[in-house]
């Protein structure tokens, strides 16, 4: 116990005198810039009688973003990002007329989105710095539905009859959302950096999951 209250005594005086020694002025780093390449995984939940997932998952993300630093450790952040379009399909029981049949139709998505976001940088002047952030991101996302036709079979002719044409509906909305995010920031050189994070963003639970990496640059 004596030698953990003696390490722990030197950790706070090293911590202090650090903390003292650091100039009260301007950040290290005043701006940076990056680009991104990612997975993304949007929530699209089916009706209760469709088959498949709920999830549209592995779609390839790409995006670009700039932050400024009011300190060392606070950064606001925005970022601009989409998604390729991913498909799913649905299943669900109508009644046309008199008759219940099963439609089936392919929804294709794409999301286009834009982030701002409030981050906390661990450590400083360090070649390594993970970090938390928090935001909202605004997000609009397009949702292409192609509908099969629909057949049923007829007892009384003992034939098959088309009861819906095919067709296509396309749906366009608006999402803000609510975000939290952990990554790091790891320097190559004195300006370039690596950077990776994950991002989760809310709407009545989880609505998306979000895996980044990229490069940027110190300016």
């Amino acid at each position: 116990m004596k030698l953990l209250s003696t390490v722990l005594a030197a950790w706070l005086l090293g911590c202090s005198v650090a903390a003292a020694q650091e100039p009260s002025g301007k950040p290290i780093t005043r701006a940076d810039a990056h680009f991104v390449l990612g997975w993304q995984n949007l929530h699209k939940p089916q009706e209760s009688d469709s088959f498949g997932n709920d999830w549209l998952n592995a779609i390839f993300y790409g995006g670009t973003g700039a932050g400024w630093y009011w300190t060392d450790h606070l950064k606001t952040q925005v970022d601009l990002g989409a998604g390729t379009r991913a498909e799913q399909y649905r299943y669900r029981t109508e009644t046309i007329g008199t008759i219940t049949t099963n439609e089936v139709s392919r929804a294709s998505t794409r999301q286009t989105s834009l982030a701002i976001a409030q981050q906390y940088q661990f450590f400083r002047n360090q070649w390594f710095h993970p970090r938390v952030a928090g935001g909202v991101e605004i997000a609009r996302e397009s949702t292409i539905e192609e509908y099969q036709a629909v057949f049923a079979f007829d007892n009384a002719t003992r034939t098959s009859r088309q009861l819906a044409l095919p067709r296509t509906e396309t749906e366009h909305r608006m999402l803000a959302r609510p975000f939290a995010e952990t990554g790091f920031k790891a320097y190559m050189t004195r300006r370039a950096f690596f950077t990776a994070d994950t991002r989760l963003m809310f709407r009545g639970g989880i609505d998306e999951v979000l895996f980044r990496l990229g490069f940027g640059v110190d300016f």
